[in-house]
């Protein structure tokens, strides 16, 4: 296995996270409360942070009713503003170190100290009353200068007799491989079995099925296929006999970059592809990258692309009675709140009309062009040889994929996908149950999740 890819330290005012230096148990030094009791300053080994204390007590997760709200207590119901910080201090909760806080109202809290560090860069002030920067990518993708693509064992992943903990820290490897906002994004598996070829064609028991099983327990449920089958992309007749009344679908053409089930309303996260028969030359292109070279050279273009909605669709017609599917979306999303890339919804063969103003559309497309045109650069598409045997798995949201050419036939694809949300439950549920015993898991239910991914790392160093 390659080396573990962790998330980069948060950099706060210069400063990098305390995790690289210093223990989990001793860096938040000290903090103190202002005259009126309206905030606390935390004094971390790495710099100092100020919170209000209506955010405090909003936040907090343990007490009699945890992280749970109820008419009561919910902050809706709650006047503005009206809760003052009678005492803080770092204390002790349980071995671990805590920032216990109490309120004019009677309540009280103990933060975990590596909680509230990890909160810091989002709601935070710096001294001086700066705004802690918010989160942010700070790798731009991959272009084929930097790209060092992963890879990972079919066998290490269903090795027999491996201890749990051995397993969940191969499965945090994978998933951050695939979802860190600094990681490739596309991973490839080695080590595989010799296929079932018969197996494979008929859409059952594929390895593509069974190792997104293995890695996240489900695969996507499709309306049409039914449970854990596979889709085949082929050049063999049955196959394409299927797809005749899709024209402009031909395994043998030039397959734009694309993201699979763009038209769907929920589009799938994480893609495996796998060739079992046939020879093509397949691509890949980093979204971010593509997306910041747009931004570079074409701001304008840039912001249509993000802000104009489009409409895709497509009829799926080899199903038998066919399956019309459409949505309506932009084509870039962003983390809310946020100017950090999260989602690309992007497929050539399925993007119909442009759903802007009349002034605005001759801008809109120009930026589709502008962006198609960055994709294909040798810089940012990355072309790979694909041989029957070959497997890559990929991130559906950050990483497009197409094809160039068909080398020999017959050629069969072999595709499986997982969706959004059994993907980040998976994410989140190894990250919680690394840190069963450490700190109380109540306290991880409002944590988005590239801060519970960070927290992970603050403890478990």
């Amino acid at each position: 296995m390659p080396a573990t890819i962790l998330p980069e330290p948060f950099v706060t005012n210069g400063h990098k996270s305390v995790a690289n230096g210093h223990s989990a148990n001793d860096f938040a030094l000290s903090c103190n409360t202002c005259t009126n009791g309206n905030k606390i300053t935390v004094h971390f080994q790495d710099g100092e942070f100020t919170f209000h204390s209506q955010w405090l007590h909003d936040s907090r997760c343990d007490g009699p009713l945890g992280a749970a709200r109820n008419a009561a207590t919910a902050i809706s119901t709650q006047p503005p503003e009206t809760l003052r910080i009678t005492h803080a201090e770092i204390g002790k909760n349980g071995a671990r170190d805590a920032v216990e806080v109490a309120w004019d109202n009677g309540d009280s809290s103990a933060f975990p100290v590596e909680w509230l560090r990890v909160m810091a860069p989002i709601v935070a002030l710096l001294p001086h009353g700066e705004t802690a920067p918010k989160p942010s990518d700070m790798n731009k993708g991959w272009t084929l200068h930097t790209l060092d693509i992963p890879e990972v064992s079919y066998k290490d992943i269903f090795a027999d007799n491996i201890q749990q903990e051995r397993m969940n820290d191969l499965m945090l490897t994978i998933l951050d491989h695939l979802l860190l906002p600094t990681s490739p994004g596309l991973v490839r598996v080695v080590d595989l079995p010799p296929p079932n070829v018969e197996d494979e064609l008929n859409h059952v028991n594929n390895l593509n099925t069974i190792l997104l099983k293995k890695i996240f327990g489900s695969v996507f449920m499709h309306p049409a296929r039914g449970a854990d089958k596979s889709f085949n992309v082929s050049s063999r007749a049955v196959e394409a006999e299927k797809r005749k009344e899709l024209p402009n679908y031909d395994t043998n053409q030039v397959l734009l970059p694309h993201a699979d089930h763009a038209f769907y309303e929920q589009p799938i996260q994480v893609q495996g592809w796998y060739i079992l028969e046939g020879e093509s030359e397949n691509t890949w292109v980093s979204m971010p990258a593509a997306l910041e070279t747009l931004k570079e050279e074409a701001p304008d273009s840039y912001h249509a692309l993000c802000n104009t909605p489009l409409a895709l669709g497509r009829v799926s017609a080899f199903y038998g009675q066919s399956v019309f599917q459409m949505t309506v979306d932009t084509a870039v999303s962003m983390v809310p709140g946020t100017d950090v890339f999260k989602r690309i919804r992007w497929h050539p063969n399925f993007i119909g009309s442009l759903l802007c103003p009349y002034n605005e559309y001759k801008e809109a497309r120009l930026a589709q062009q502008k962006f198609l045109e960055i994709m294909r650069r040798p810089t940012h598409q990355l072309k790979v040889h694909l041989k029957a045997g070959d497997m890559f798995v990929w991130d559906n949201f950050r990483v497009l994929h197409g094809r160039e050419r068909v080398f020999s036939t017959p050629r069969t694809g072999v595709g499986q996908t997982v969706s959004e949300q059994v993907v980040h439950d998976k994410w989140r549920s190894l990250c919680i149950g690394m840190l069963a015993g450490v700190i109380d898991e109540q306290w991880f239910v409002h944590l988005p999740m590239q801060q519970l991914r960070e927290l992970v790392r603050l403890v478990r160093k």
